[in-house]
């Protein structure tokens, strides 16, 4: 004999107890991820990523720029779960783009952080090769947030929806970004990038 099902017991139970059962239709849910290997399935973007839809964006006339960020989204677009996240070899105004940020955040930092902010920088200095001379790569942080908190990292190549991004941290993964804004205004980005990544986000993490 087949067992009864829970709900269809508790149902039996309602209706013999109360004056009146209303069943209501299914509601569909919009697809979601159960598994963490299913992140690999995120691959919509918002306005910005790699299109740089509006004329104000600071790169959208460098077409040299606009390439650049094409070659990291692509590597983010290819990347698989259990994979290591591939190295970026920075160029030097890249790098120079993110010393300006980094310098002027830790003067800020001194006066406004946190203290949990202040306790973990130093150990990203250490460990994970954040300097005023360096952009970090994500592996190196994705495995120092492991060991620590569980956390890890996966690339993404553009702004995510606030639904992807609230499902990825269910499973306690961080979408960044591995592109870095223009050169042109530093201290200024339309959407998220490397330093709003692992500046902001990340020591919290």
């Amino acid at each position: 004999k087949r067992p009864v099902p829970k709900g269809m017991e508790l149902l039996k139970h309602l209706r013999e107890d109360c004056a009146s059962v209303t069943i209501l239709k299914d509601t569909p849910v919009p697809w979601f991820p159960v598994s963490i290997r299913e992140l690999d399935l995120t691959k919509d973007i918002l306005d910005g990523g790699t299109d740089l839809v509006n004329e104000s964006h600071p790169g959208f006339h460098d077409i040299e720029y606009r390439a650049r960020r094409n070659e990291l989204a692509q590597i983010a677009q290819d990347y698989k779960h259990g994979n290591s996240i591939p190295r970026i070899k920075y160029t030097e105004n890249e790098t120079q783009t993110w010393g300006t940020v980094y310098g002027n955040l830790k003067e800020l930092h001194a006066k406004y952080a946190c203290k949990e902010m202040l306790e973990i920088f130093p150990l990203l200095e250490k460990y994970c090769g954040y300097s005023h001379t360096n952009i970090p790569q994500l592996q190196d942080i994705s495995d120092f947030l492991h060991d620590r908190t569980g956390f890890t990292l996966r690339p993404v190549q553009g702004l995510l929806s606030a639904r992807d991004f609230l499902n990825a941290l269910a499973f306690r993964v961080f979408f960044s970004t591995q592109y870095i804004r223009h050169h042109a205004n530093p201290l200024y980005t339309p959407e998220p990038d490397i330093c709003h990544e692992l500046i902001g986000h990340v020591p919290l993490f």
